[in-house]
């Protein structure tokens, strides 16, 4: 059964040109080339958030619908997300006033809290 758990404060998505600078703390930054994407517990005056953060893992490069089924019982309780992958883990951000809704989905489509 996957796991998975909310550590990390509140974060906020912002977006910057190619050209941006970006000062507060990182969690995540990716470079697309013409503009950055960078993920921040730091709010900024144009950040969009706040979201929590639900980390599942760690996972085996090799496994086969995880995310794809944590995305349809979030989409099903009609819930945004914002994924952010890395090698080992899988990181869905959801907005903060619908935390306890997308743990509700969660639970329900078989995925256990681990606090």
């Amino acid at each position: 059964m996957p796991k998975f758990w909310s550590d990390r404060p509140p974060l906020y998505v912002h977006r910057l040109g190619r050209s941006g600078e970006f000062r507060g703390e990182r969690f995540a930054t990716v470079d697309e080339g013409d503009e950055m994407t960078i993920i921040s517990p730091d709010p900024g005056p144009e950040a969009n958030g706040p979201y929590a953060c639900f980390t599942m893992g760690p996972f085996d490069l090799s496994l086969v619908g995880i995310l794809a089924r944590a995305s349809v019982a979030l989409a099903r309780a009609k819930i945004p997300i914002f994924v952010i992958s890395t090698y080992r883990y899988d990181h869905l951000l959801v907005p903060l006033d619908r935390q306890d809704e997308a743990v509700q989905a969660l639970i329900e489509e078989g995925f256990e809290r681990e606090d």
